[in-house]
């Protein structure tokens, strides 16, 4: 039993971890809006002027490097952690990984009510409970 509460928040932050990876190379390496943003401004693409589109696809990339923070330091502390056990690694991580996706589930929620489009605020809202079902089951330790 309490290699399975060792193990648990481990799949759980590596989970979310590999979700972030995948919206960072999406972010990243995007050359131009996801589709829901297109959705919810109501102008495709094409129709956007130049010079903001390339200030779009830097806020883009900006926040693609905020979820490749959070996938690195999600996939890296559990491990670090199994070999070298500290209360940061156990909590602050998570913590910090807490507040990226609770902040983008405002932002993307927020877009949702405001533009009537399909954001993908359900998405972060089940990181944030992952992360602290990982933080809460550590705890048990």
């Amino acid at each position: 039993m309490r290699e399975i509460v060792r193990i648990v928040p481990i799949v759980l932050y590596l989970l979310v971890g590999a979700l972030s990876l995948v919206m960072a190379y999406r972010s990243i390496f995007s050359d131009r809006l996801l589709r829901f943003h297109e959705k919810a401004g109501g102008i495709p693409w094409e129709e956007i002027d130049r010079s903001l589109q390339a200030v779009v696809l830097a806020l883009m990339r900006v926040s693609g490097l905020g979820f490749l923070v959070v996938a690195a330091l999600l996939v890296i502390s559990p491990v670090v952690d199994c070999f070298s056990p500290h209360l940061f690694l156990r909590y602050g991580i998570p913590l910090i990984a807490v507040m990226f996706c609770g902040g983008l589930f405002l932002v993307n929620y927020s877009l949702h009510r405001k533009a009537s489009a399909t954001t993908p605020w359900k998405g972060s809202l089940y990181a944030v409970l992952i992360l602290l079902a990982g933080i809460a089951i550590s705890s048990a330790r």
